[in-house]
């Protein structure tokens, strides 16, 4: 999504609120971890490497809602085994989507962003995306943070995860060839690095048009950089 990383990369202010950080060896390192079979660096028969996965572009567009016409992004760095990111997305999403995103006013889309200390973050993401492929990004992301508690602390999310996604609907074989496949890592992979050169540091983070937010903010402070990036919008 070329427009939405754009938003990205021309952040100019940050503000650092209670979140999930990174820690000193550096943000989402689970997420860079080493090639995926889908990864062009896997490739090794030889062989040219395949075209664009359709899954790839089909979960891309699924994690974006709202009016198509509109000119404003708000982007959501997560990572959907931090807790400040399970408490923002309780507290203040939905007042985000109804505010701002049903009216036509912002599109809202969500980055990937695993911490490597939240070991289950990373197939969280995966799991989410491969969801995605099948329309059903956000029915996945908003049951992935609905029952954060219950996966958190678990050795291995795999299972737990699988059995969300065929609870919103997902079809169970498909969705276990793309977790098989790591078909979304190089993705999330380009998520993760996108958002840390828009300034992302910790988890969640927010660009609302040249803003950057970060920390389980309220609705006030939504409503605020909304209204800054609407009046230094073109007239």
């Amino acid at each position: 999504m070329p427009r939405l990383f754009r938003v990205l990369t021309t952040a100019l202010a940050f503000s650092s609120l209670a979140g999930c950080g990174a820690t000193s060896g550096g943000a989402a390192d689970s997420a860079s971890a080493e090639p995926s079979a889908a990864s062009p660096a896997a490739n090794a028969s030889g062989q040219p490497p395949a075209g664009p996965d359709p899954r790839v572009a089909a979960a891309d567009a699924a994690r974006i809602k709202g009016d198509v016409n509109a000119t404003l992004w708000i982007v959501v760095v997560s990572d959907f085994q931090c807790p400040f990111c399970g408490q923002w997305e309780r507290e203040t999403a939905a007042q985000v989507v109804k505010e701002f995103v049903e009216p036509g006013i912002a599109r809202l889309a969500f980055v990937n962003y695993p911490l490597r200390q939240h070991p289950n973050a990373l197939p969280a993401a995966e799991a989410a995306m491969c969801a995605g492929a099948q329309g059903k990004f956000w029915e996945m992301h908003n049951r992935i943070f609905e029952t954060q508690a219950e996966w958190s602390l678990l050795p291995s999310g795999d299972a737990f995860f699988e059995s969300a996604a065929v609870a919103v609907g997902v079809s169970a074989p498909a969705y276990q060839a793309c977790i098989a496949d790591h078909v979304m890592r190089p993705m999330i992979e380009a998520d993760v690095e996108r958002a840390t050169a828009g300034g992302a540091r910790s988890t969640p983070t927010f660009f609302i048009g040249n803003q950057v937010m970060s920390g389980a903010e309220k609705i006030e402070a939504f409503r605020a950089a909304v209204a800054q990036a609407r009046s230094a919008l073109p007239k």
